[in-house]
């Protein structure tokens, strides 16, 4: 067993042979280390472990989700499936944009300069995340120049870069996957994210395309990604599916348990198997690229609280239930 960071994360990397011990007559390995972690993980843990994992509390998931939406012949047509508030949302959105004369620009092929741009905001954005981690720059050359085919949307108020996202197109999929975007905090406050992830659906389902995904997430929410992020994404129409259900060959499993909130921004927010199965088990057959629904493993909530907290915020019709716990005891 090893003590690693995860982008500030202190967490416990165990091993099966670490579950080697009598959980009813001692305390587990990970709560006798020389400082406190805040989740003990195994990776890909094979099926022999999957009794004992659960039987010491882990939580059983793909450790990363791709949210995932089918864009519908018509923007109307895909507002229609959103909650009604939520719709809302978008209408309100545009509407202020007009009113303050905000402009959106889409790049077909972003320039350098626009990208420069967005990601100077990008990374101020990241900046003030407890554990925010500034991907994007790495990939400017790609985005910029290919093989890879990006586009953006940019928001500006007169000469200002107020928000934006960026989109790799992936005919292969009959996708597009929204990777990054950034607004600043009173575009945020506006609610201009949700306006610009509708030009961007509009663009995609003009160019042809049946799925967008908007990102790919740890699977733990309260670390990278927020509990928030659930409830706006699930919100927007999008689903969260184990990342392998969806062209992703390199995802993989894990088991994790919450050792503690302390590291964390309560509630923690996992999604966990809900049938028994996962990586290495087959979903079923998606139907061929770009075909019907893909099919996928059925996943439910797992909730890990310090206090009291409206659950129904993180309720979506794609889960299978939803379990809530108190944080583990040391």
């Amino acid at each position: 067993m090893d003590i690693v960071d995860d982008f500030g994360l202190p967490v416990a990397a165990i091993q099966p042979e670490d579950l080697d011990y009598d959980h009813t007559r001692e305390p587990a390995p990970w709560t006798r280390l020389d400082r406190p972690v805040a989740v003990a993980r195994m990776t890909n843990p094979p099926p022999e472990t999957w009794d004992a994992l659960a039987r010491r509390g882990f939580v059983r998931k793909p450790a990363t989700l791709t949210w995932l939406a089918r864009l519908e012949a018509s923007e109307d047509a895909f507002l229609d499936g959103i909650p009604h508030k939520s719709r809302q949302y978008v209408h309100r959105a545009r509407r202020r944009m007009a009113a303050q004369g905000v402009r959106e620009v889409v790049e077909d092929r972003v320039s350098a300069d626009s990208l420069a741009r967005f990601l100077d905001l990008y990374e101020e954005r990241v900046a003030v995340m407890r554990y925010g981690v500034a991907f994007a720059r790495r990939f400017s050359t790609t985005i910029l120049e290919g093989p890879e085919k990006y586009f953006g949307v940019f928001l500006y108020d007169a000469d200002e870069l107020v928000g934006g996202c960026l989109a790799l197109e992936c005919p292969d999929e009959s996708a597009i996957r929204i990777r990054w975007s950034a607004v600043t905090e009173s575009a945020r406050r506006a609610g201009y994210p949700r306006a610009v992830y509708c030009t961007t659906l509009q663009i995609a389902r003009e160019k042809g395309y049946t799925w967008a995904t908007m990102g790919d997430d740890p699977n733990l929410y309260g670390h990278l990604a927020q509990p928030g992020l659930f409830t706006f994404k699930s919100r927007m129409g999008f689903e969260a599916v184990a990342s392998q259900d969806f062209a992703d060959p390199g995802a993989w499993d894990e088991a994790d348990l919450v050792l503690s909130l302390d590291a964390l921004s309560a509630p923690a927010l996992m999604l966990e198997y809900a049938d028994g199965t996962g990586l290495g088990s087959s979903a079923g057959d998606s139907g061929g690229k770009g075909a019907g629904r893909p099919a996928r493993h059925p996943l439910r909530a797992r909730l890990v609280i310090d206090a009291p907290v409206d659950v129904r915020q993180f309720s979506a019709s794609f889960l299978s239930g939803m379990v809530v716990e108190p944080a583990y005891q040391r």
